[in-house]
């Protein structure tokens, strides 16, 4: 869903929306919704602070390390400069700082012919979540270190809600910047973290709830209010759909689990074939292209990188065993 939302961006195309809210958007929300549930029964599952912190550390460091490393180096045979200029300070930047998950977006030479544009100038231009969601997982290893009370949890969802809707309304001088984009989808992780807190009281009170659901839906239409519509529809037709076994999708990861490399090379692919193909500048085209390489490049990196790196996981109650009572 990102990478076709994103190709209408990469072609310079107006972006199809729906009250504001993109393809890609709506993708990322139900990524956070997600994210917030499993991340949660991660720690249910072992709740040991430095266990939990190595399993998030192997999910996402060792395959984002070598996809930085593979566009870093692919980039050096399209790059405009000279490759000892190309092989300088900015690209060492690039390196270094998304390992330390913090995004560097432009390499030296590269796609600086498109426009004046950052995002038809990034070769990542994805990866911005990757710190929101970092921060998102220490959330959960310092509320589960305090002992995961759920009064503390339930309190910092309707904060995170609370705060995100003021924030987004029209005239809020935070409204249209950055930092509330990260906020927004930082709400949609702990509405997640507190479905998996309560499923009793889910079942118990799911009537009052779809009540309630449907009234903030109805006001965030009148009002014009995307994002309210956003958290309160998406966010538990998201948790609902996860929770069948549909057929077909239940065998869709009978390749391998794709997800996180097509999320890691899809910008930069896309990118590649709008550049490297411009002939093929139509959007069925180009989409068709990306698709093609970016699940090649996400089959490769979870079976040669993302697979072995979790394998280890099996490991670490022996590398970190329980402290003696």
């Amino acid at each position: 869903m990102v990478l076709i939302s994103h190709q209408f961006v990469l072609l310079s195309l107006p972006e199809p929306s729906i009250g504001g809210l993109t393809l890609g958007s709506i993708a990322v929300a139900m990524f956070f919704v997600m994210s917030g549930y499993l991340v949660t029964e991660s720690w249910y599952h072992d709740p040991h602070l430095v266990r939990f912190a190595m399993r998030r550390f192997l999910r996402i460091w060792p395959a984002l390390a070598v996809a930085t490393l593979v566009v870093a180096l692919a980039c050096a045979a399209i790059t405009s400069l000279p490759l000892h200029d190309y092989l300088g300070r900015d690209l060492r930047r690039f390196v270094s700082f998304n390992l330390q998950l913090r995004p560097i977006y432009a390499l030296p030479g590269v796609f600086t012919n498109a426009s004046a544009s950052p995002a038809l100038s990034a070769v990542n231009g994805s990866w911005w979540t990757i710190p929101v969601e970092a921060k998102c997982y220490a959330y959960v290893a310092i509320l589960g270190a305090l002992g995961m009370r759920r009064r503390l949890f339930t309190l910092l969802a309707l904060v995170a809600v609370a705060a995100m809707y003021v924030r987004t309304l029209p005239g809020h001088p935070m409204a249209n910047s950055f930092d509330n984009l990260c906020y927004f989808y930082s709400a949609f992780f702990f509405i997640g973290v507190c479905a998996r807190q309560f499923p009793l009281e889910i079942r118990r009170y799911r009537w009052l709830l779809l009540c309630a659901g449907v009234t903030c839906v109805v006001f965030g239409v009148l009002k014009q209010q995307a994002q309210v519509v956003a958290w309160a529809a998406m966010s538990p037709f998201t948790l609902w759909l996860g929770a069948k076994s549909t057929p077909g999708l239940r065998s869709a990861a009978r390749f391998g689990d794709l997800s996180y490399g097509i999320y890691l090379y899809a910008y930069f692919v896309q990118q590649l074939t709008v550049h490297v193909w411009p002939a093929t500048s139509t959007y069925i085209a180009t989409t068709a292209i990306a698709m093609a390489g970016t699940v090649l490049l996400g089959w490769c990196s979870w079976h040669v990188v993302e697979a072995p790196a979790l394998a280890l996981k099996r490991h670490l109650r022996r590398w970190f065993p329980d402290a003696a009572p």
